[in-house]
């Protein structure tokens, strides 16, 4: 192994305990970060997608039935962040909670490769710094809980780049890491189709760095070998459509460089120049890790831009495809700022920087803009309502709630469910609906009387520190016929109460659950009492 390859990181000033503690600082910071939007809002429509895959509404699936599921309702998708989903829902349950938690573990994880890699390719002052600058990423932190697999795909092309690494770095190596190698590979394209592109990307770095390589063409034959184990799967991705509902807010790539770079410096473009100048002086001095991660970066944002200008892929709410470029970009932020004379004060400043303005941007709509979350609109707590009321609720129940978006009662494309099914049925076992905060008058009275006709116990739901416009009617219609019984959840800023009919008691026991061939079945013969 030679410099060239791959630096030494011994000089870095940074023992091997005190990376350790500073790493786990790193970590934990990482694991909070995510944790704190575990609960934060309710789930976006690619997040039901997941729900939906995972198998939320008739559990537990199979791996067949997840694979099933995607070819029936997306097959532009693929499974393996689904089947790893359904497992652990069957061990951790259904709430968007436990679910989340799954892709905040991942980018801990993800996180911590990130360090292994940095060190070993550059040293590991810009490994922590690096680390750290990726878990506070303002962008990067809406996907440690979101319910999407992201974070399963940073880490497996951390994962797969650093065995490359090695490999194309002439370092001994046993047949582990050749394994590795592939595997991670195959993982990649299983996780998500841009998966393809990282290859892409990776495959033309390769060409032009490492043409010289002993190992080149072993290399290029591991990676066929990846691409030869998803061949299965590739008939059900063609059958699907990649770009469905994006093509008319698809734009060129060079549009989006802009919102790019803001993304990449945590909302402050200043950031980029300093950091963009010593990199152009550590190129010219010949620093050989820095050109690789630079070219690296450039072949990857190369393989993106061709793939966006051929399929329409890149638009305005999907610039987290642009995540691949992250990693390397942030390796090359942390070697630019820990390269600089007096750089541990200099360090010191820039990561305040990036602190606050991360803080002021995370809180910003435009980043959700970014990310696709922007159409979510106001909705009410639904994770809350699913908490409060677990335990307490029958078959016969129905809940009637408001909401100033009518996407919660909507059914999503190909999908026979709504996102208020996730929270209602799949959770609690009962149907509900929400209405408009605008509905008035005949429209209000006809719907609600429509719902009552059919439904013997209804729980109304609102928020009484802030009181939709048409609660008092809604009320005033229920309480025509049905009598009021004792309030199941009663907060200062959530109240619902059972409504039943007079012939009715308000005490019944839940239906039990039970489930036959994965298909949950509830027990329609349950008795009031």
């Amino acid at each position: 192994m030679t410099d060239r390859h791959l630096p030494s990181s011994k000089n870095s000033g940074i023992g091997n305990r005190a990376g350790l503690a500073m790493m786990t600082v790193v970590l934990l910071l990482a694991f909070a970060l995510g944790a704190n939007g575990l609960n934060a809002d309710v789930i976006w429509g690619d997040e039901f997608s997941s729900v939906t895959f995972m198998g939320a509404f008739n559990p537990p699936y199979t791996p067949a039935q997840v694979v099933e599921s995607i070819f029936k309702h997306s097959p532009d998708h693929v499974p393996l962040y689904y089947l790893l989903g359904a497992g652990w829902a069957a061990l951790a349950g259904w709430s968007q909670f436990a679910l989340r938690l799954m892709s905040c573990f991942f980018g801990v994880l993800m996180v911590a490769w990130l360090y292994r890699f940095a060190a070993d390719a550059v040293n590991r002052r810009t490994a922590l710094v690096a680390a750290f600058l990726m878990a506070t990423n303002a962008f990067v932190i809406i996907y440690l809980h979101d319910l999407r697999g992201y974070t399963l795909l940073l880490l497996l092309t951390i994962i797969h780049t650093w065995h490359y690494w090695r490999l194309a770095s002439d370092w001994h190596v046993s047949r582990l890491t050749w394994i590795l190698f592939v595997f991670s590979a195959t993982a990649m394209l299983y996780t998500h189709v841009i998966g393809f592109i990282m290859l892409i990307g990776l495959g033309a770095a390769h060409i032009f760095m490492e043409r010289g390589s002993g190992r080149s063409r072993s290399i290029i034959m591991g990676w066929g070998v990846g691409i030869l184990f998803f061949l299965p799967y590739l008939p059900t991705l063609l059958s699907g459509s990649f770009t469905w509902g994006e093509t008319k807010r698809a734009v060129a790539a060079i549009e989006l460089t802009e919102p790019f770079w803001l993304l990449l410096t945590n909302g402050l473009h200043v950031l980029a120049l300093p950091l963009a100048l010593n990199l152009a002086y550590m190129i010219r001095r010949r620093r050989f890790a820095v050109s690789r991660q630079l070219l690296l970066a450039l072949f990857i944002g190369l393989a993106l831009g061709l793939v966006s200008w051929r399929f329409n892929l890149l638009a305005i709410n999907r610039m987290r495809y642009f995540l691949l470029l992250w990693f390397p970009c942030m390796i090359l932020f942390a070697y630019s700022v820990t390269s600089l004379p007096h750089s541990l004060k200099l360090s010191a400043l820039f990561i305040l920087i990036w602190c606050l303005s991360g803080f002021q941007f995370a809180r910003s709509e435009q980043i959700l803009e970014f990310a696709g979350h922007a159409d979510q609109g106001k909705y009410p707590p639904l994770q809350r309502f699913a908490a409060f009321l677990q335990g307490q609720t029958g078959y016969h129940d129905y809940l009637l709630g408001f909401s100033e978006s009518l996407v919660l009662n909507e059914n999503r494309r190909r999908y026979d469910w709504s996102v208020a099914d996730y929270y209602l049925k799949a959770q609690l076992g009962i149907d509900g609906i929400f209405l408009h905060t605008s509905l008035r008058r005949y429209r209000l009275e006809r719907d609600v009387r429509g719902i009552l006709r059919e439904h013997p116990h209804v729980l109304l739901a609102h928020d009484p520190s802030d009181v939709p416009p048409n609660y008092a009617r809604v009320l005033e219609t229920i309480q025509e016929s049905y009598m009021p019984c004792a309030a199941l959840v009663s907060e200062p800023d959530l109240l619902i109460r059972r409504y039943v009919q007079p012939v009715m008691d308000c005490d019944h026991e839940p239906a039990p659950i039970a489930y036959d061939n994965g298909i949950k079945v509830i027990d329609r013969a349950a008795r009031y009492v």
